[in-house]
């Protein structure tokens, strides 16, 4: 029994504050430890069960099998325990209340698309405790907590089984799980595999969407009698909000579907994994987010044409209205903390600071085993720079457990923001990890002390390379865009293009949420005329990528925002028309209204710089021997006399060496976007992609090298 002290209960080194719970095994309280000073959840086991020794037995193997389980939405064991005969389990602590809370408080079902996105994420937290060789067995609404950030987390691995080792310390004949929940093969203590937790994963979405279960029954022999005879309970969905009737009555009979199959008494007829189920689900949020994609007119319309609306006839801004639900939800997403998955088993892990409007994009991809001859593969894309290590380190191991978890790093081009942490990721954590890369980025990359051995040259695999899960993955040519050897990835099976600085940009300081909008747009523009040599570049890329099959569905760029639905057909037709680089080099011969223009440009750069700089700009400006005769000052207004492109970039060169980080930052924005509103070529002002620069003296030579 826990000691008392002071009225307080002491388990070990943990005081007990409150019951949280009871169950048939045990009860459940909120902690404190006595040294660290956190609070823990900790599951005390029953006294009577406690002086049995294969429920000890059992209670230890539980606690050593669901200490391996490191995933976002399951919730971590610590350690187990023993104190004076009584046995405990010390698990991470989540505020919140479980989905059986949920319910009876909601007092009916759950809105459609909020139960959906539960138990597509208990799915895929399923699906990773499956990949460890385990099973739940024991899912339902009452082991699934909600956070206080609306994200469910898997808890109580009590009937934990590895089918890894086989291993179980339930007996043979000993029916176990929640009748409600349980598996047909579960009633008739058959061996199990992952389709029982599938099956106990569609009977929580029945009960989330209908707040009644799909096998009714008030004893578990009728349960059980209902579950073997007959077919469940028919799934009435309600209203689908923002959907159209038609649409929605769509959507409810494909969900409806997706739950028959889930709930398939003869289980090599049911999802086959709790991944394929959740594949559904996603792509099912994805028609009820955006119904004019994926509709089942484009799906049939005659000889597989498209009624896909052209390029030309597209209307972003009406796409965006129509998304204003979905863009809500990701602007309450914490971009500085969080990881987001872009599309199944694809995850954004990339850094996004609030006000900033130029960063990387890193993502780790992670292709589970296709059959049981395959590995899982972890695959961390354009990894970005040796400062943002730190963030993508912690989200990747939110993903996947550990950074040690990545199998191998692809780099686009040879940019130190792309790739430089690649010296540090492989040379610290994953020494053996390969490096994907054309010959031109490995020239670079090689410096970074990677052995050649782990070298992988992309231009001899056009094809595509097979990995070890047994996914193809499609190296797709881009060269110059911006470098040489640019090479983007593409995922067949996702629809993922992954495309480097193609596609990147600048991003408004009041965009929210991590997806391109048309406000995307104008930094789009600026970006790729400031950074790609010539249009024809982009256009060699744009061809290469036209040629895919299946389609590219989502661009994943490796600045700016993440390109899907309508726009990605939308601004592959914009960039392959952009004059860029070499194309607009030449302003020599602007004509009076293009110097009109400048010089509002100029006005509006000025307005900026003047909160730090005052009355200096004029001198500033007017002193300044390569500016002169091109701007004057008459009356102390500035005007644009000559070369209105290059005059302004020095102008804004010269202003922004005399203001403070921000400021500066300040002042580049307002020049980009003042000379896209007039219709004016991008100003090339050697955009600061790596923050504040830090004079620290003399550059030290790596090691190994001399300073000549």
């Amino acid at each position: 029994m826990a000691r008392s002290k002071n009225d307080e209960k002491i388990l070990g080194q943990y005081h007990l504050i409150k019951r949280l719970g009871a169950g048939a095994a045990g009860e459940v309280h909120l902690a404190e430890h006595a040294i660290l000073e956190q609070r823990y959840a900790v599951k005390v086991l029953h006294p009577r069960l406690a002086k049995n020794d294969q429920f000890t037995q059992r209670f230890l193997r539980e606690a050593r099998l669901a200490a391996r389980l490191v995933h976002p939405n399951i919730v971590r064991v610590i350690t187990a325990d023993h104190d004076r005969g009584t046995y405990f389990l010390v698990m991470e602590y989540v505020e919140g209340h479980c989905l059986e809370t949920v319910v009876q408080q909601q007092n009916g079902p759950l809105p459609v698309r909020r139960a959906v996105r539960y138990v597509q994420i208990i799915l895929e937290a399923l699906q990773y405790a499956h990949d460890q060789g385990m099973l739940h067995r024991d899912v339902k609404a009452e082991n699934v907590l909600v956070d206080s950030n609306d994200q469910p987390r898997l808890v109580d691995f009590g009937l934990i089984l590895d089918v890894k080792s086989g291993s179980d310390l339930t007996a043979h004949d000993t029916v176990v799980g929640t009748p409600y929940y349980m598996a047909p093969e579960q009633w008739r203590s058959e061996e199990l595999d992952q389709r029982a937790d599938v099956f106990s994963a569609g009977v929580l979405l029945y009960y989330l969407l209908t707040a009644r279960f799909p096998f009714p029954g008030k004893a578990a022999l009728q349960i059980a009698h209902r579950l073997q005879s007959g077919p469940h309970e028919t799934l009435d969905i309600g209203i689908i909000d923002g959907v159209e009737p038609t649409m929605g009555a769509r959507l409810a009979s494909e969900l409806r579907a997706i739950v028959d199959r889930a709930l398939v008494r003869d289980r090599d007829q049911r999802y086959s994994s709790a991944a394929e189920f959740a594949s559904d689900l996603r792509r099912w949020r994805e028609r009820a987010d955006r119904p004019r994609e994926g509709s089942l007119q484009e799906e049939t319309s005659p000889s597989g044409a498209s009624s896909a609306p052209s390029p030309s006839s597209l209307n972003p801004r009406h796409f965006a209205a129509e998304n204003e639900e979905l863009s809500m939800s990701e602007a309450n997403t914490n971009l500085e903390t969080e990881y987001v998955e872009i599309a199944d088993g694809t995850y954004w892990v990339g850094k996004r600071p609030a006000g900033d409007i130029f960063y990387a994009n890193p993502y780790l991809r992670t292709f589970s085993p296709r059959d049981s001859d395959r590995q899982r593969f972890n695959l961390l894309i354009d990894p970005g720079s040796s400062k943002d290590f730190s963030v993508v380190q912690s989200k990747v191991s939110q993903v996947i457990g550990d950074i040690k978890n990545i199998s191998s790093v692809f780099i686009n081009h040879q940019d130190p923001d792309v790739g430089s942490s690649v010296g540090l990721l492989v040379g610290r954590y994953v020494p053996n990890a390969h490096v994907l890369c054309t010959e031109d980025t490995w020239r670079l990359v090689h410096y970074y002390n990677i052995p050649r051995k782990q070298f992988v040259p992309l231009e001899k695999y056009p094809r595509g390379i097979k990995l070890p899960s047994g996914d193809v993955v499609l190296p797709v040519p881009s060269p110059f865009c911006h470098f040489v050897g640019a090479m983007m990835l593409y995922d067949p099976y996702t629809r993922v293009l992954f495309s480097g600085d193609l596609f990147g940009g600048l991003t408004d300081r009041g965009a929210q949420g991590l997806y391109a909008d048309e406000s995307d747009w104008t930094g789009m523009r600026a970006f790729h005329q400031i950074y790609m040599p010539t249009r024809t570049a982009i256009q060699h890329a744009i061809d290469n990528i036209r040629r895919l099959d299946p389609p590219v569905e989502i661009i994943a760029p490796q600045h700016g925002r993440v390109i899907r639905g309508e726009y990605v057909q939308e601004y592959m037709e914009r960039l392959y028309n952009l004059p860029v680089g070499l194309d607009i080099l030449d302003d020599r011969h602007a004509s009076e209204e293009e110097l009109q223009a400048w010089t509002t440009v100029l006005n509006r750069v000025i307005d900026v710089a003047r909160s730090e700089l005052g009355d200096r700009i004029e001198s500033l400006l007017d002193e300044d021997p390569n500016l002169s005769g091109h701007i004057t000052f008459a009356g102390g207004i500035p005007e644009v006399k000559h070369l209105g492109k290059t005059s302004v970039e020095r102008a804004v060169r010269l202003l922004c060496d005399e203001v403070g980080h921000a400021t500066a930052n300040s002042i580049k924005y307002e020049a980009v976007f003042a000379a896209e509103e007039l219709g004016l070529p991008t100003p090339s002002v050697e955009l600061d992609e790596d923050g504040e620069q830090v004079d620290s003296g003399p550059t030290a030579a790596p090691t190994g090298f001399d300073v000549a």
